[in-house]
């Protein structure tokens, strides 16, 4: 704790009586040559002052839990008291386990859950691996057909049906010249036969109209060969070619679709696979956390319980028994070397001329008035706190010798004296050139 000087108020109306009434003193300026240390009046010695400390130990280590990922609560099951002898490794207390205990077996449930998770998303991402090269294969075998119908509609349908329409041209143009002279023998032999002339006149107006007839469907087959090699065929090859774009378009399109699907599934395997991670490495924290219910002291000592601040003055240290609850992350028993004590106190910035770092002193326990032991003081450089009107300095006096029977926790008197000579010197101010 920091504590401010109280002086009592009765002192403080006498020293202002004194100020008000003494008038100062003038000094004469030195003269040229002259030093300031010899024109300069003989300082009185500082009065001794003393201040309430406590008796707080001077090698310690800090016993804590600090878990790693439990939180919950933290009660006392077994606890050593205050001032038990203890050895390296020793249990000095115990925590209940339930709560972790629950903790951990949620966290196998989890871990068991994420590891089934990963294993489907891992078994999924080959089912769709496999689908995606299999749609892959049929759209390339499709685009494959596509091209080879065009190829054979542009080399070998249309060459066919071009010789077919050759032949049949051919056809038709025999089956004329076969009717014309058909027709020219049918006029001569009538001319020479002695038949009637309506028996020859139907015969040949038959074989007249029988060739026209000939002749305008040869016509009409033309036609029709002209108009399916301008627009039938282009027709068809068209389309061909369209179907082949079309499944070039497709097969591109499949392709960064799959890439695309592919990074996801990559994507959601890595967090899959984190996912278990964390819950594993969680199980594994839980599990230490679950060791450290069993708070051993780390080396041989005295077991005192609370934080090297309580043991201060104005401080007041924990004392923990069964069902007593420990705040986590946070020093909670401290295990000192018996032989190793020191006094803390607590220096306000008005005395830090007297009570300077490596003042002597001397110290006095309350209880034993008969045993003084001389030390050297320590004062934090910063303040620590501000009680009142003026900053308070943290300070520890380190004894010469042990003070037998004394006990961490009792209180002490320290007089303060005046600062050693070594600290005087160097907290003087230097002369100037």
């Amino acid at each position: 704790m920091r504590f401010a000087l109280a002086l009592p108020l009765s002192s403080s109306i006498l020293c202002l009586a004194s100020c008000r009434s003494t008038p100062p003193t003038a000094y004469p300026r030195p003269a040229p040559g002259q030093t300031t240390a010899a024109a300069a009046p003989k300082q009185p010695p500082s009065p001794t002052t003393e201040r309430s400390g406590v008796f707080a130990p001077a090698s310690s280590v800090a016993v804590s839990f600090w878990p790693d990922a439990y939180a919950g609560e933290l009660l006392l099951t077994e606890v050593m008291p205050q001032g038990s002898v203890v050895k390296e490794g020793d249990v000095v207390a115990r925590l209940e386990t339930r709560s972790i205990d629950e903790q951990v077996h949620q966290a196998e449930l989890e871990a068991t859950s994420a590891a089934v998770r990963n294993a489907g998303v891992v078994e999924k991402n080959k089912i769709d691996d496999e689908a995606a090269a299999s749609a892959l294969d049929l759209t390339k075998s499709a685009l494959d057909r596509t091209r080879r119908s065009l190829e054979g509609w542009t080399s070998k349908e249309v060459p066919f049906a071009r010789r077919g329409d050759d032949i049949g041209k051919k056809s038709e143009d025999a089956n004329i010249d076969d009717q014309k002279d058909e027709l020219s023998q049918l006029q001569k032999m009538y001319k020479a036969d002695e038949l009637v002339d309506a028996t020859e006149e139907i015969v040949l107006k038959r074989a007249q109209r029988r060739l026209a007839l000939t002749q305008d469907s040869v016509g009409l087959s033309g036609d029709r060969r002209k108009y399916h090699v301008d627009y039938d065929e282009a027709m068809q090859t068209e389309v061909k070619r369209e179907a082949v774009r079309s499944q070039e378009q497709a097969l591109d399109r499949l392709v960064r679709s799959q890439a695309i699907e592919r990074r996801a599934r990559e994507d959601a395997l890595a967090r899959s696979k984190d996912a278990l991670d964390q819950q594993n490495q969680r199980l594994e924290r839980l599990k230490r956390d679950r060791e450290k219910f069993a708070i051993r002291a780390p080396r041989a000592g005295i077991l005192l319980h609370g934080k090297e601040k309580d043991y201060r003055p104005g401080r007041t240290p924990a004392r923990y028994e069964r069902g007593s609850a420990l705040t986590g992350r946070t020093d909670v028993f401290l295990v000192a070397d018996p032989d190793a004590v020191a006094v803390a106190l607590d220096v306000p910035e008005s005395m830090l001329k007297e009570a300077g770092e490596g003042a002597a002193v001397e110290v006095q326990a309350v209880a034993m008035t008969s045993e003084s032991r001389t030390g050297t003081l320590h004062v934090e450089t910063y303040p620590s706190a501000k009680p009142g009107d003026e900053n308070g300095y943290e300070a520890t006096v380190k004894l010469d010798h042990a003070m037998p029977g004394v006990l961490f926790g009792m209180r002490a008197k320290v007089k303060l004296a005046a600062a050693a000579p070594a600290a005087a010197a160097a907290s003087a101010p230097k002369a100037g050139p």
